[in-house]
């Protein structure tokens, strides 16, 4: 009977160092900065005279959003951008304009598991997130509506691509 708790202790501990030797491992315990918010349009919401594809150049909304990873499997962000960016393409000349609205009260918090599928993905509740050695991107498909100068209408969609580094 000693000899069978024994076994099952050392199972357990055998179990608890691998779980922990895994994710350390693939170094996604930490604090990773938005850094990247692209559609693949430029735009110059800061009218700065300068179109940028990236728009946390663009808008100092979220400037500081973050996600933080544990080593026990839990991950949460900081200071989310929550506020709605409306996207439309102006009637007369065809360029691309954002409005937005930098309401600090549009600032949100998560809190979920994550789990490491492979050597480069992180799953997020169903969201897939690929991580390439400081960086760590996910893209939502078609999850950005484009519509015309008044909002009856939407032109097309365009995927949004979200980049973390890792500070």
């Amino acid at each position: 009977m000693n000899k069978i708790l024994a076994v099952c202790f050392l199972i357990c501990i055998i179990g608890m160092t691998t779980s922990c030797s895994d994710e350390s491992e693939h170094d996604i315990v930490g604090v990773w900065l938005l850094t990247t918010r692209t559609v693949d349009i430029p735009f110059d919401v800061n009218q700065d005279g300068e179109s940028n594809t990236n728009l946390t150049k663009e808008i100092d909304c979220n400037k500081e959003e973050t996600l933080t990873f544990k080593n026990n499997g839990s991950v949460f962000s900081g200071n989310e951008f929550s506020n709605p960016l409306q996207y439309y393409k102006e009637d007369t000349t065809s360029v691309y304009r954002i409005n937005s609205d930098c309401n600090t009260e549009g600032i949100i918090s998560f809190a979920s598991e994550y789990n490491i599928t492979d050597e480069d993905t992180i799953k997020i509740s169903d969201r897939v997130y690929v991580l390439q050695q400081n960086t760590l991107t996910t893209v939502y498909k078609n999850a950005v509506d484009i519509y015309n100068e008044d909002f009856t209408e939407v032109l097309e969609t365009k995927d949004l691509t979200l980049v973390y580094t890792k500070q």
